[in-house]
C-alpha cells in the first residue's frame, strides 16, 4: 500500500526516558560500590609489606575506626602468614609551612599510616 499525499502520518509515541526509579536505582548501585571500596588504601606497597593509610577525625577514633579495620584486613590479605607492624602514626598532608598558611582550608581529616612487613 502506498501512501497518498492526503494521508496523515502514523502516530509515533514519544521516546521514553528512564523513570526516576531507574535513576534512583543506578545512584544506589554506584553508592554501594563506593561504600564497598573501603576506607583504607595502600600508600606504598612492596613485595614484603607496605604502608597502609586511612583517614581519622580525632585521636579517639584511631583504634576503633572502620578505616583501621580495613587497613588490618588489607595487611592480613597481603600477608596470610602474619604481619609485623614497624611504625604507626599520623602522616603530614602537606608541608608545615603550607599547613600554617592554609590550615583552615585543608579540613579536619587527618591521615594515619601503618607501616608493616610480612612474617
Amino acid at each position: 500500500m502506498s501512501r497518498s499525499n492526503n494521508e496523515l502520518p502514523v502516530f509515533q509515541p514519544p521516546k521514553r526516558y528512564p523513570s526516576c526509579g531507574s535513576w534512583f536505582m543506578t545512584a544506589v548501585g554506584v553508592m554501594s560500590l563506593w561504600a564497598c571500596s573501603g576506607e583504607a588504601a595502600f600508600h606504598r606497597e612492596t613485595p614484603s609489606g607496605g604502608l597502609v593509610t586511612f583517614s581519622v577525625q580525632s585521636e579517639a577514633d584511631i583504634f576503633s575506626s572502620a578505616g583501621r579495620r580495613d587497613a588490618l584486613h588489607m595487611m592480613h590479605e597481603k600477608c596470610p602468614s602474619g604481619i609485623r607492624i614497624m611504625k604507626e602514626g599520623e602522616l603530614p598532608k602537606v608541608s608545615k609551612a603550607a599547613d600554617r598558611a592554609w590550615g583552615a582550608q585543608l579540613g579536619t581529616d587527618r591521615l594515619w599510616g601503618i607501616e608493616f612487613i610480612c612474617k
